[in-house]
């Protein structure tokens, strides 16, 4: 209930929260420990709880906490003869976490998964998969904050 009426938003109110530390937590990989990846992930939560007019201060009464579980590009091909056709997914998974700053206990969690694929299709078989495409990853990463803010601001 205390979630509920610290998160509700009011004509004459604004929510308040505290964006506290985006932890990478991937353990192998080429994502493992990068911490340019958290602060990339910080940057789009920022911007993502702005724009939904959230103000982010130190004072508020809840922060959250945001952990990097899973990074990795998913590749599926298909060939015949001499046609081929790739489909490269990029998969990010993020645990979040809503903090009661007053006696320090996790009010609630969840985990959000997205992802966003490139296809492409050609005559010749030349395999470029594998690799993170900084388009796809922006997107799902986007996609994924939206997903897990969405769902930990929910009642």
């Amino acid at each position: 209930m205390l979630l509920f009426l610290m998160l509700s938003v009011s004509a004459k109110s604004q929510t308040s929260l505290h964006l506290d530390s985006v932890e990478n937590k991937i353990k192998i990989g080429k994502m493992a420990s990068n911490r340019n990846l958290a602060f990339g992930i910080r940057n789009i939560l920022e911007e993502y709880l702005q724009e939904k007019d959230i103000n982010l201060t130190d004072k508020a009464n809840h922060s959250l906490k945001v952990e990097i579980i899973f990074l990795d590009v998913l590749t599926t091909s298909g060939n015949l003869s001499v046609f081929h056709k790739s489909e490269a997914k990029v998969i990010i998974r993020l645990k979040g976490f809503i903090i009661d700053k007053t006696n320090n206990q996790i009010v609630k969690s969840t985990v959000a998964e997205e992802s966003a694929s490139e296809i492409s299709m050609s005559t010749l078989v030349v395999d470029t998969g594998g690799k993170f495409n900084q388009q796809n990853l922006s997107i799902a990463i986007k996609k994924c904050c939206e997903k897990l803010v969405t769902t930990l601001m929910k009642q």
